[in-house]
């Protein structure tokens, strides 16, 4: 019998209404995300960015059908104003995105109109209704406070934890805040989070290594240093003709990293004068440990240390004299 009434319940009850999609960002990292989706014209178009502060939900994109089975696409990055480099939320599905705010359909040659690509995820069912982003330490109701903390430490201030909790420590760094900003004694949770970031962002925003590519065509670079005691290497910044990268996204007192370069494309080329012998790949990759590169399945080259920082930046522009042509595609085989 409960079923059956429950079965004709269903029956009568109205179908969902169509309504945009909810973004919902219980992260500490105040987040800009975009939207992709198939149109009547079966392209995929795309639109960004909606800015979603921690603890906030915000609705973004086209109307969806609840009843349709399309998928909604999606991609979400931290904004400039943290130490440690930007954050993505993503997937494996290549769309096109600008650096500013944009909207394109169709377009699959992102290069040519200057727009980047990301890793999308594709969300289906519920999913599309309702995307809540999420980081391990899982902050749910508290990601409000937890954004708080995390912009005043990235803004300068004594914050030791973020754990979503305003304790004394928290407190005291939001009343200097707010007195050397000139705000009032008690701003609104959403006016402190914006006026935090913007002095996070005149603080951290060139802060780091900062590597631009002044050839002529795409370049891409690794970078080595020594964390806890261990060599990395990493790669690879893949940047286009008069683009740059903060590949070190954090202020810098040494010059204690190591960078390498290739040209790609119809013009290959490597880094000239390198002094340090560090592991890469060809593709991406993460290798820890200098030694034995060829017998752990990497190729090996010599990197060139950074220069000394000025202000916590250190620069680089590379132009076509860095690099030497390469006569063949053997890897190298340079060992420390």
């Amino acid at each position: 019998m409960v079923s059956r009434l429950l079965l004709i319940a269903l029956l009568i009850l109205p179908a969902a209404p169509a309504r945009a999609a909810d973004i919902c960002n219980e992260t500490s990292f105040i987040i800009e995300s975009a939207l992709g989706w198939i149109t009547e014209r079966r392209e995929i178009a795309v639109e960004g960015w909606t800015r979603v502060r921690p603890g906030e939900c915000v609705e973004a994109g086209p109307t969806i059908d609840p009843d349709s089975d399309q998928p909604l696409l999606f991609y979400a990055r931290s904004t400039a104003a943290y130490l440690g480099g930007v954050r993505e939320w993503g997937g494996q599905l290549d769309l096109c995105v600008g650096a500013a705010d944009f909207a394109v359909e169709g377009v699959t040659d992102c290069e040519s109109l200057g727009l980047g690509r990301r890793g999308f995820d594709v969300l289906r069912g519920e999913h599309r209704l309702r995307t809540v982003l999420v980081e391990p330490l899982d902050f749910g109701d508290d990601a409000q406070e937890a954004g708080i903390q995390r912009l005043l430490r990235d803004a300068g201030y004594d914050i030791r934890f973020i754990d979503g909790v305003e304790g004394r420590r928290t407190f005291r760094a939001i009343s200097a805040f707010v007195q050397a900003e000139g705000l009032p004694r008690t701003p609104p949770r959403p006016e402190l989070i914006d006026a935090l970031e913007a002095a996070a962002i005149r603080r951290n925003a060139e802060a780091g290594l900062v590597v631009c590519n002044e050839t002529e065509g795409r370049i891409a670079v690794a970078l080595a240093r020594e964390r806890n005691d261990v060599w990395e290497s990493r790669g690879w910044w893949r940047l286009d003709a008069g683009g740059c990268a903060r590949v070190i996204a954090e202020h810098l007192h040494l010059a204690d990293a190591w960078f390498y370069a290739e040209r790609t494309g119809e013009t290959e080329g490597r880094l000239q004068n390198g002094t340090e012998s560090f592991c890469y790949s060809p593709s991406r990759f993460v290798a820890e440990g200098r030694a034995d590169c060829a017998g752990r399945g990497y190729a090996a080259a010599r990197f060139r240390q950074i220069p000394e920082p000025v202000d916590g930046t250190s620069r680089v522009a590379l132009t076509i004299g860095d690099f030497r042509q390469i006569e063949n595609t053997a890897p190298e085989e340079t060992e420390p």
